[in-house]
């Protein structure tokens, strides 16, 4: 059976929109000092960095902690500790979306697919495999979604601006991380598709379907290409890569912000 199960959808009226639901709480938002951009943080430890090193005004929005940072990086908020996969994503998306701020990035671990990447690389995400669901609700039926252009380009202009060491690749999205079969490792693998994850292909369509900018930096936490799964998902060569990723995005979206 096809996703969605009832084919007309995209044509159809949507009975609520993410402005009807935000407006019973949008009180909690105006409490807060401006956001012009948002990074999507993955990992809670990443979150506790931000919060412990740089200037911010911390609190809860909507279903996650936010940082809106102050000083060098004021205007662009850090939000976590929301959920994983797309439905919780792409919940939280919708939301910021409707309060009218276009720029988002989104950093986090991926297991990786090719085994000649090493711990702790950096994947700027181009497109996504759409094997969820989410994505389907919002576009036809595609194998890929798309990060934003003009996000991405940006994204690789920062980069390169510091020197940092990147790969600009692919993801697999799927829904569960424990559905992972041999098979589909060594498919995607072969494709040349680089990680594995469970948000980016959502994430990406919302992007597309509202006409905002969604990028994604991914960072090699485990290698799930070898017979046996290569956990490193709290080793420093992670970490610090996925802080310097976190680097990257700030300053992106501040260049963004002053063009």
């Amino acid at each position: 059976m096809a996703v969605p199960v009832f084919p007309k959808k995209y044509l159809q009226k949507v009975a609520l929109t993410p402005k009807d639901h935000f407006s019973a709480d949008i009180d909690s938002f105006l409490q807060h000092k401006p956001i012009h951009s948002v990074i999507f943080c993955y990992e809670e430890y990443l979150m506790e960095f931000i919060k412990a090193n740089y200037k911010n005004e911390s609190g809860r929005f909507w279903t996650a902690d936010i940082h809106i940072l102050q000083g060098e990086f004021q205007g662009i908020a850090v939000v976590g500790n929301f959920g994983i996969g797309g439905p919780a994503s792409t919940h939280l998306l919708e939301i910021l979306i409707s309060q009218g701020i276009k720029n988002h990035i989104m950093i986090g671990h991926a297991g990786c697919l090719q085994k000649d990447l090493p711990i702790g690389s950096m994947i700027l995400c181009e497109k996504a495999v759409r094997d969820e669901g989410l994505s389907y609700h919002y576009l036809p039926d595609e194998m890929f979604a798309y990060a934003s252009t003009s996000m991405t380009a940006a994204i690789d202009r920062t980069l390169n601006s510091i020197k940092t060491t990147y790969k600009t690749g692919s993801s697999w999205t799927i829904d569960s991380m424990y559905r992972e079969t041999a098979d589909e490792i060594a498919y995607y693998s072969k494709l040349g598709i680089d990680t594995v994850e469970m948000e980016a292909a959502s994430m990406f369509a919302v992007g597309q379907f509202r006409n905002v900018s969604v990028g994604a930096i991914f960072v090699v936490s485990d290698i799930v290409a070898f017979e046996e799964w290569d956990a490193h998902i709290n080793s420093v060569d992670t970490q610090t890569a996925l802080k310097d990723a976190f680097t990257v995005s700030a300053r992106t979206l501040k260049n963004l912000q002053t063009e």
